[in-house]
């Protein structure tokens, strides 16, 4: 943000300190306004996949299991299970679980809802998962029995999508009225664009959440988010710029809550261009971009570096793969030996042309425009295109992009090489954008998924990510460190691992 700006801000933000003083003292209501960045592309658990969504549908549709903070699965609707053998569970729910509205979850509902998740028009991100299980036997109203049809690892990982109740699982589509769970909170307004409307569920089987409504404001704009922030309208934020963090932290009824994050970013190539197939110019690439020049200057050390999928908290995490550390000279001369020599030395002609999409979002343009820069001094012309998020996403499924940069967020089961990266999992099935295709990843990866025994899991994604770091279909470029901006007065929250907002069901104003 250029001076100009920041004394044109801080003028209206002094002009409004008297009335945000009015706003913000007192016993606040048992409410709560968070604005987020961009609207979630729909609310229905099942096929949610961005970051929008998922966040928000953690505090509306709890799963058989919950991801800690250690990483691991944990119970939530299930009270206990038995694994009789490698392809067997038994699970047993939790009794006195209701839906809003007071409807009993039984196992008819979780039945239901991993049935529907396979339906061709649902088009759900976990059909894949479904795919293992081979049989759903009912055992009574809160016990059942799922037989796998091989053996595979991440199973309970995988159990933590929100279940809906069978009569509204049945359906393909769902309106607002019928995206009801059993978490703490009911969707009552989602307005896209502009809002999502949370309020207490009173039917929870839980603690019952303090705050009776939460709202999510949708906030493209960073100096509105901040403003919003400084005159007490939005209490919670996350996605803060960095610029902003220092002035954020100074205000004095303002608290900045930190922890490492396990979200990835990082650079995708659509690996059937025929420039961009190439190793060596893939490898060029990775060694042109300054990571340290755009961690340090732009994002102001919110970040750390990242090498791998997997973040050091990760337990199959491997540091000793193939680094990319910036080196123009020998990015040049990659490009040399793959046929591709600068046509003019130091002149104006490009040795080619590149398309880089992304979004709207401020920070992400910047970091666009930072690497486009950056490529540049190595001979390649960059066109960074900037489009509405929408636009962005279905153009990187449907393959029509040559480079995109883009965040996993929540990397919990190294599973997810084998939904990146195996050459089945193509979109929608899967997440393999950019047509990636290696025999011996794909043989990895699989194997990975049946054997039991952890220690030979992490011998596997060690290979996996040796391979990958080789072949380069991404390049890593950080881990988050995960930023939220509160109300000094919210007790209680603790951000979720990725990002979720669940740590609102336990938080509170505290005079």
């Amino acid at each position: 943000m250029g001076k100009t700006i920041q004394i044109i801000l801080a003028a209206i933000l002094l002009g409004n300190f008297a009335s945000c003083e009015q706003k913000t003292g007192g016993a606040p209501k048992p409410e709560i306004t968070v604005g987020i960045k961009a609207s979630p592309s729909t609310l229905d658990p099942r096929v949610a996949r961005d970051s929008y969504a998922v966040n928000i549908l953690t505090l509306v549709f709890p799963g058989l299991f919950t991801i800690g903070d250690n990483l691991e699965p944990t119970p939530d609707l299930v009270e206990k299970f038995e694994q009789p053998d490698a392809r067997t569970y038994v699970f047993h729910l939790r009794p006195g679980v209701k839906f809003a509205g007071g409807r009993e979850l039984t196992t008819e509902d979780v039945k239901a809802t991993l049935e529907s998740l396979k339906a061709p028009d649902i088009n759900s991100r976990f059909a894949e998962f479904v795919d293992h299980i081979d049989k759903i036997e009912i055992l009574d109203r809160l016990s059942l029995r799922m037989e796998l049809k091989e053996p595979f690892a991440p199973f309970l990982v995988g159990l933590s999508f929100g279940i809906l109740p069978a009569s509204v699982a049945k359906k393909s589509s769902l309106s607002t009225s019928e995206l009801y769970g059993a978490g703490p909170y009911k969707i009552v307004k989602w307005v896209p664009g502009a809002e999502v409307e949370l309020s207490r569920n009173p039917d929870y089987s839980g603690p019952a959440p303090y705050f009776e409504k939460i709202k999510f404001r949708i906030i493209p704009e960073d100096i509105t988010l901040l403003m919003s922030l400084e005159k007490g309208e939005v209490q919670l934020a996350g996605s803060i710029t960095p610029d902003e963090l220092p002035r954020l932290k100074s205000n004095p009824r303002l608290l900045v809550r930190e922890r490492q994050g396990i979200n990835y970013s990082y650079m995708g190539f659509n690996l059937r261009d025929p420039v961009l197939s190439k190793p060596l110019v893939r490898k060029a690439l990775a060694y042109a971009i300054n990571r340290d020049e755009i961690i340090n200057c732009l994002l102001k050390g919110t970040v750390v570096k990242a090498d791998t999928l997997l973040s050091p908290q990760n337990w199959a995490f491997e540091p000793d793969v193939e680094k990319y550390d910036h080196d123009i000279e020998k990015a040049k001369t990659l490009l040399d030996q793959a046929g591709y020599p600068d046509p003019d030395g130091a002149g104006p002609l490009p040795r080619f042309r590149l398309s880089y999409k992304t979004s709207q979002d401020v920070q992400r343009l910047w970091i666009a425009q930072a690497i486009g820069y950056q490529f540049g001094k190595i001979g390649i012309d960059v066109e960074v295109r900037s489009l509405e998020w929408g636009t962005v996403f279905a153009d990187i499924q449907a393959g029509n992009f040559q480079l995109y940069t883009l965040t996993w967020t929540g990397v919990i089961e190294p599973d997810q090489y084998y939904t990146i990266f195996h050459s089945q999992s193509l979109p929608p099935k899967g997440s393999n954008r950019g047509r990636y295709s290696n025999p011996e990843i794909d043989r990895l990866v699989t194997e990975a998924r049946i054997v039991p025994d952890r220690a030979e899991r992490r011998k596997l994604y060690s290979r996996v990510q040796k391979i990958v770091a080789q072949d380069l279909p991404y390049i890593s470029l950080w881990y988050s460190k995960d930023y939220v901006v509160s109300d000094k007065r919210l007790a209680g929250f603790t951000p979720g691992m990725g990002g979720d907002w669940i740590g609102l069901a336990g938080a509170r104003w505290q005079e």
